[in-house]
């Protein structure tokens, strides 16, 4: 934190943390795109490596960038579970269509 020149909020955390802010923040905003659902093999990577980077820089600082850690690492875990129940409930929307439209899907 010596070598903070120019003085500016940005400089206070580290790189990861900042990655990991963005990586956090792109899985969250992706959430909100329908066109994104059948790209989730694209959007489970991100948040895995955000969960990595927030649980690494949780352990190594301290202060306000631990707090941001901490809740970045509980906030992508909840955007994780919220996303795995809306599409669940969207494959049983389909499937209930699927049985209401007479297509026989049981043995």
């Amino acid at each position: 934190m010596s070598d903070n020149k120019c003085g500016c909020p940005c400089s206070c955390f580290a790189p990861m943390t900042w990655i990991a802010v963005a990586l956090g923040a792109l899985f969250v905003l992706f959430m909100f795109f329908e066109a994104v659902t059948i790209r989730w093999w694209i959007m489970l990577p991100i948040a895995a490596v955000s969960l990595y980077l927030f649980g690494v820089q949780r352990g190594q600082t301290s202060g306000r960038e631990k707090c941001v850690c901490s809740w970045g690492f509980w906030l992508v875990i909840a955007a994780l579970v919220l996303r795995d129940m809306c599409l669940s409930g969207q494959l049983v929307a389909a499937y209930c269509r699927m049985i209401a439209a007479g297509l026989p899907l049981h043995g």
